[in-house]
């Protein structure tokens, strides 16, 4: 199961910070969570979109 880390550990010899991503056994991804050390991803990760403006004239633009 794959969780997010809470706290700096360190799992199978490897060392972990907080928000990165860890993949547990599902019978031991409880007791992840149980002891505070990680949390299921509930979220997704999104993209996000850029605004697109429309051009503007500018004063340059209107004198030309």
């Amino acid at each position: 199961m794959k969780l997010k880390v809470l706290m700096p550990l360190i799992n199978k010899g490897k060392n972990y910070e907080v928000g990165d991503e860890i993949n547990v056994a599902d019978d031991k991804a409880q007791v992840f969570i149980d002891k505070g050390w990680a949390s299921k991803e509930a979220k997704p990760k999104r993209e996000t979109k850029e605004l697109k403006k429309k051009s503007v004239e500018t004063k340059d633009d209107a004198t030309s």
